[in-house]
């Protein structure tokens, strides 16, 4: 069968349907003129265009270079472009050059061209005066020598490379081809790559057949910026500048300055008992974890996530946040810690140590209750301890002949109590069982019982509630 046109015919020779209907999409170059980001953005320059959308979000008003198919009229005014994408945009500015295309009479666009591969300053590299739209005066002197705007501040950034690294790349001596081969060099890949235009990144990459995620912003910070790093293999060194734990860098350099004086404690110092030598160590943050070993048998490390910035928060604003570790959770600091809760603070531990040199448990912590009976005890033979005269028991007096029990005239630099009141407020600690037989301490007692804080029993078959 034959067609009368031939630019219906596809390549094995049967009719184009769709090109019967709407010929085929092509795109053109344009110039950028004008970003949009809201209505009044059209109303602070004075332009009025037919059918704006509703929302002018990521729209640019462009000046298209040559094209035959749009209106003469068009060529020196001014046309809105939307983007292509739905939900995916790049960032755009005054000086771009874009690609456009048309559907259904409207004007899409795709861009900015990568026209100088730099995510920071892609100018039109074929932008002329002549294309300066009637309607809109542009003073040039606000503009470069490629349309860009004198006031856009340009940063010197580079696109993200990915640095070769033989032992990422080739590990365990397993790969095609020698270092350096043709071989080799055609078997590199490149990753997935989001870029801003000031140092701000999605990596979405690969190491090998080992994936990352590198999320990156400010990276031409001193440090690192801020950072959140999804790796697989290799350790954070081999993808950061990452040298040590800040609370321990603090630590360190205390050393550096003042070898006399020990000024803190490195993190996780605590997590092995020293007074147990058969407890593995494991005391020493893993710098080194997920690094590449020598054969796959000896790779036991994988997965990790890494997170830096200057400041970190997290607020769960709504309802609980929850840390979990297999293993040990850590927390360090170069200056403090402080923990604050409006309820009540629940320790749960089989063993509770304050200060490193406590596990060699030669300092136990004293019960208050333990001890307040104790001293009610010894302070019950001291009020009724007697002395004998002659055969007649006596009550024991103090310097100046008066009774213990009653006496306050002791020679002290202050008041006392007498040993009758001290029986007194020693006893008067109430105690309440509730329905499942839990026994309650009233707020009462002698002062040296904490009415907030409490240490569990030693027998731990007696802690009920």
């Amino acid at each position: 069968m034959a067609f009368e046109n031939p630019n219906y015919i596809n390549q094995i020779g049967e009719e184009n349907l769709d090109t019967q209907i709407l010929p085929e999409f092509t795109f053109k170059h344009a110039h950028v003129n004008i970003v949009l980001n809201a209505g009044y953005d059209l109303e602070s320059y004075g332009i009025s265009v037919d059918n704006p959308p509703s929302d002018l979000s990521q729209c640019i008003l462009i000046t298209p270079t040559f094209d035959q198919s749009v209106a003469s009229s068009d060529l020196k005014t001014v046309v809105i472009a939307r983007p292509l994408l739905r939900g995916i945009s790049d960032s755009i500015v005054h000086g771009d050059s874009v690609i456009y295309t048309i559907i259904g009479k409207i004007y899409y666009y795709l861009g900015p061209l990568n026209t100088t591969n730099n995510p920071n300053y892609s100018p039109d590299n074929i932008v002329s005066s002549n294309l300066n739209p009637n309607g809109i005066i542009l003073d040039k002197r606000k503009e470069d020598t490629y349309g860009y705007p004198k006031n856009y501040f340009r940063r010197a950034i580079n696109k993200i490379f990915k640095r070769k690294k033989q032992y990422l790349d080739r590990p365990y001596n397993v790969g095609i081809g020698e270092n350096g081969s043709n071989v080799d060099l055609e078997s590199n890949f490149s990753d997935l790559q989001l870029e801003g235009r000031h140092g701000n990144s999605i990596q979405i990459g690969s190491r090998f057949i080992n994936p990352y995620i590198l999320i990156d912003n400010n990276n031409i910070s001193q440090n690192n910026g801020s950072v959140i790093g999804m790796l697989s293999f290799g350790s954070i060194a081999d993808y950061y500048n990452f040298n040590g734990l800040s609370s321990d860098k603090i630590v360190l350099k205390s050393y550096e300055e003042e070898q006399d004086e020990y000024k803190g404690y490195l993190i996780g110092i605590g997590n092995s008992s020293i007074s147990q030598e058969d407890i593995p160590p494991q005391n020493v943050f893993n710098i080194n974890y997920g690094g590449v070993k020598q054969t796959p048998e000896q790779q036991t490390e994988f997965d990790q996530v890494i997170m830096f910035s200057d400041r970190i928060t997290f607020d769960a604003q709504e309802n609980d946040l929850t840390m979990s570790a297999f293993r040990n959770i850590n927390v360090g600091a170069g200056q403090n810690i402080s923990i604050t809760s409006k309820g009540f603070s629940l320790i749960e531990s089989n063993n509770i140590y304050l200060g490193v040199q406590s596990q060699k448990k030669k300092e136990p912590m004293v019960l208050g209750d333990e001890l307040r009976k104790m001293l009610e005890d010894i302070t019950k033979i001291l009020k009724n301890a007697h002395a004998l005269v002659q055969g007649v028991p006596v009550p024991l007096t103090d310097a100046l002949g008066a009774p213990l029990g009653t006496s306050k005239s002791v020679a002290l630099e202050s008041p006392i109590l007498t040993l009758t009141e001290i029986v007194t407020q020693l006893e008067s600690r109430t105690e309440t069982e509730d329905d499942n037989g839990n026994i309650n301490y009233g707020k009462d007692g002698p002062n040296f019982l904490s009415h907030h804080h409490y240490i569990e029993q030693n027998n731990r078959s007696n802690n009920e509630g």
